[in-house]
């Protein structure tokens, strides 16, 4: 009978222990996290302004957009791993940090569709294009998983917004690839 007691005692520690979180992540780990998607972001603009039409272009602008969307995934989960903003103020915050990026993050789409020739020259508007739909996934999965924490509708509606306004900037970049525009 004590062995028992024991298993069952054990089996339910590690249930508890497994379904919870190693590190409950905070505000501060997201900011971090935008810390550092901001500095990828300014990066990977330069490498699209900088483009000449060159495969070792195109390769920096592809490892950018690996690193970028690795950093998305990452805040992503920390994010997720977050509790509810306890007032809007928090939602507020971080929405206006990645804000702060977003000029930068539309203007590095909106180059890329401008030099959709010098893509197609060297045969790489699929995988710039594959990029950009990953990349895009990404980047609205942050603001959306942000959005899933801010507890101010009106903050919400703000997330909305930016995750909107992001996703047709990439849509936008993609289907003037397509269109060779």
């Amino acid at each position: 009978m004590v062995q028992l007691t024991a298993v069952f005692l054990f089996a339910s520690v590690l249930t508890i222990a497994m379904g919870t979180p190693l590190m409950k992540r905070d505000m501060a780990t997201i900011q971090a996290d935008i810390t550092n998607i901001s500095s990828l972001l300014v990066t990977w603009d330069n490498d699209v302004n900088a483009f000449a039409g060159t495969t070792d272009g195109a390769a920096a602008i592809h490892a950018d957009s690996v690193a970028l969307e690795s950093a998305f995934n990452t805040a992503i989960t920390d994010t997720q791993a977050t509790s509810n903003f306890s007032t809007d103020m928090d939602g507020l915050l971080v929405l206006g940090q990645i804000e702060n990026s977003s000029t930068i993050l539309v203007g590095g789409l909106t180059q890329i569709a401008v030099k959709g020739a010098n893509f197609t020259s060297i045969n790489e508007t699929s995988a710039i294009m594959s990029d950009l739909a990953t990349l895009g996934a990404a980047a609205t999965g942050l603001i959306a998983a942000i959005g899933d924490i801010i507890t101010d509708q009106e903050v919400v509606a703000q997330a909305t917004q930016l995750e909107t306004t992001w996703s047709a900037a990439f849509g936008d970049a993609i289907s003037d690839l397509q269109t060779g525009l």
